[in-house]
């Protein structure tokens, strides 16, 4: 088994979680109404807890996603070409609001675009 399958052996693993751990812990744990502190939590636990998380039922699918771990201006590749998923995003979401859709922007730009659809429609 690769050391990355197994995070108990990771030389990293008895740090405290990432804030993106944490802040997956607590999107995952909302949807499955299972109360979890992921600061309680070290990033090998962290870890076992997402993948334990991810395959359980989902127990309230009204729960809404957290806020983006990381602010979109400081992406390094935030620059780039949307991805194809958040061009299919930003078109359904545009449609449902109104507005035109763009034919392409950066990753950056489409978060934004995005968050701010996401408060016009309500999705």
């Amino acid at each position: 088994m690769s050391q990355l399958n197994n995070p108990s052996q990771w030389t990293t693993g008895a740090d405290p979680p990432t804030d993106k751990q944490k802040g997956f812990i607590s999107t995952l744990a909302s949807s499955k109404n299972v109360s979890v502190d992921p600061s309680s939590l070290n990033k090998s636990e962290a870890s076992a807890k997402i993948n334990e998380l991810k395959t359980a039922p989902t127990q309230n699918p009204d729960a809404e996603a957290g806020q983006p771990i990381q602010d979109p201006d400081t992406w390094s590749t935030g620059d780039e070409k949307a991805t194809g998923k958040q061009m299919g995003y930003v078109a359904v979401m545009a449609k449902k609001a109104g507005e035109d859709v763009p034919e392409s922007m950066g990753k950056t730009d489409a978060s934004k675009k995005i968050e701010e659809l996401k408060g016009k429609t309500g999705m």
